[in-house]
């Protein structure tokens, strides 16, 4: 039996977990709060530090709320649940900040308070669910926090309305159907403009188009599925379209993605996420961009809008045919798209300028410090990045310090209430300080 000890929670870390001290060695504890007395049991035992689970609360932190899902704490989906949302937007601002740090003592920003998301559940329109056998009954659900231990999710709060009816109607067609097609993965995305939404399964052994059919007939709101095991087939169409806002008396742009190309999760906030981008863009009509991991075009489009012309650089084949053609409905001929490694992508404009005005990053968690180098000899004077991991940012964002950018503002937008997890745009600026 693992040790249990009493732990006063001193903070919450990046990451999501609590912070304590059992005889002076540090102690991790998710699902606690800053206040927190709790008892814990030890579950891993570091040179530095221990990991422990929480067992019992003996003093509550007054920033404590009653958790709204009754999976909380056994779902790894959610981090900050049992703390109130204006909290929860503080720890962020601090993580961002303590990130940062080292670059802020060296570098002159301003570090604005975060955008909070406009909802704070059911905004999720895309989740990607588990599916595993258990007593004979074919579930789907999420796995538990650290753990490949699948726990049975029925419904979830963070989920749109739309995206959780898709769920319950794909739960009772596996209840319903013969267990030829196990599922191993369950894709869920809705566009809320189409009213719509495309699934996509993933798993074992023979699929037929019957299968797709009567999956269609059981979820009439389902516009497109994907079936993939020995084969794939597809059924309907498996797209989605999106709308992006009204900007600067512009006209809002819809764009269509492609069921397995990236879209962000809250569409809600990417609307903040896009005007915001737009703003410190500046653009008069005179200036050239590129936008890094441009995707299907949800910021290029409306970059384009107010651009002389506009690159936009992704490796996923797919999305680059969908940012080509949604421009193209668009009207916006200053457009474009390269479906390549970004450091490809660069060589290949640098064929036809030496230079742009501004860049536009928006990488996936690893970051972007592979491609900096490779930018930066295209001196593009001004540098919007997007990220959505404040430690890796910080790298790259030293990195670009060595390159001769500065940064000028950083803006915390949160993206993923619930969860540790948040949005940063950083402006650069070439030369200055």
């Amino acid at each position: 039996m693992n040790p249990s000890f009493t732990v006063e929670i001193e903070k919450i870390v990046y990451g999501g977990r609590g912070m304590g001290r059992i005889n002076g060695k540090i102690v991790f504890v998710p699902f606690t709060a800053p206040g927190d007395i709790v008892q814990v049991e030890v579950v891993r035992e570091g040179k530095d530090y221990a990991e422990a689970i929480l067992k019992t609360i003996e003093q509550s932190s007054p920033l404590r709320v009653k958790p709204f899902c009754s999976l909380f704490g056994k779902c790894g989906g959610c981090h900050y649940q049992h703390i109130s949302y204006i909290h929860q937007l503080k720890l962020k601002e601090k993580h961002v900040r303590d990130a940062l740090l080292r670059l802020a003592q060296e570098e002159n920003f301003e570090m604005l308070l975060p955008i909070p998301s406009p909802h704070e559940r059911g905004y999720r329109i895309r989740a990607q669910f588990k599916g595993r056998v258990i007593e004979g009954r074919e579930v789907l659900g999420f796995y538990g926090l650290k753990s490949h231990q699948l726990v049975e999710v029925k419904e979830c709060p963070l989920l749109h309305p739309l995206a959780n009816e898709i769920l319950q109607g794909l739960q009772k067609w596996l209840r319903g159907k013969d267990r030829e097609y196990s599922v191993r993965n369950a894709d869920i995305q809705v566009s809320l403009d189409e009213n719509r939404g495309v699934v996509r399964l993933r798993g074992e052994r023979f699929i037929t188009a019957q299968m797709a059919e009567l999956l269609s007939k059981e979820i009439p709101k389902v516009k497109g599925i994907v079936l993939e095991g020995k084969r794939k087939i597809s059924w309907g169409e498996p797209t989605l379209l999106y709308r992006c806002p009204k900007i600067f008396e512009k006209e809002s742009l819809p764009i269509r993605a492609s069921y397995d190309s990236f879209s962000q999760v809250n569409p809600y906030q990417n609307w903040n996420l896009i005007r915001q981008v737009v703003e410190w863009a500046d653009l008069s009509g005179r200036e050239t961009v590129l936008d890094l991991f441009c995707g299907s075009g949800n910021l290029t489009l409306p970059l384009a809008q107010r651009a002389l012309r506009v690159w936009g650089v992704d490796k996923d084949q797919r999305a680059v045919e969908n940012a080509g053609e949604n421009a193209r409905q668009n009207k916006l001929g200053n457009c474009t798209f390269i479906a390549a490694e970004g450091a490809e992508g660069i060589r290949r404009i640098l064929q036809e300028t030496d230079s742009i005005n501004v860049s536009v990053l928006d990488p996936p968690r690893a970051g972007a410090k592979n491609i900096l180098k490779p930018l930066s000899q295209l001196a593009p004077q001004k540098i919007l990045y997007v990220s959505c991991e404040p430690p890796t940012l910080a790298r790259d964002l030293s990195q670009l310090k060595m390159l001769g950018y500065h940064v000028r503002r950083i803006q915390p937008l949160d993206m993923f209430p619930q969860t540790y997890h948040i949005e940063v745009i950083a402006e650069l600026i070439k030369g200055q300080k």
